[in-house]
């Protein structure tokens, strides 16, 4: 399958690292200064993903273990009618209180290009009865 790509003035084509890599990794357009809210950070590329498709925007792994920067809603979302720069969103671990500056070309995301599932939502009065029922939120141990 192709997919379309536009790299926009400063950014970089997304690349994999390895053959047997999952994501692409995506790299900062612009240096950013991360701070006390979180702040979208321009990838550099925009992306035509066909229909029934969609884009994953992730932190690497790296980013996890090396630096204090966060993704506060864990995934973004690219759908495939969107445009526009694709972006990742940063904010800084809740237990630094700092800034932590993002320099341009840094490595600091990863997307994972997905099939969409076709399912139907189907009102219903009643669903079916489990052994875990309403139990949730740790309900089943450690």
């Amino acid at each position: 399958m192709q997919v379309k790509i536009k790299i926009l003035e400063g950014g970089q084509k997304p690349t994999k690292g390895t053959e047997g890599a999952a994501a692409y990794d995506c790299y900062a357009r612009d240096s950013a200064l991360v701070g006390g809210r979180a702040i979208l950070i321009g990838l550099g590329f925009c992306i035509e993903l066909p229909q029934g498709y969609h884009a994953e925007i992730l932190p690497r792994s790296s980013t996890g273990l090396r630096t204090p920067l966060r993704q506060p809603n864990c995934l973004g979302i690219i759908d495939s009618d969107y445009r526009g720069e694709v972006k990742a969103m940063y904010e800084l671990s809740p237990r630094e209180n700092l800034a932590y500056r993002v320099q341009k070309g840094d490595k600091i995301a990863q997307m994972i290009i997905k099939k969409n599932e076709d399912v139907h939502l189907v009102e219903a009065e009643t669903l079916s009865e489990t052994k875990r029922g309403t139990n949730g939120f740790g309900s089943t141990g450690k």
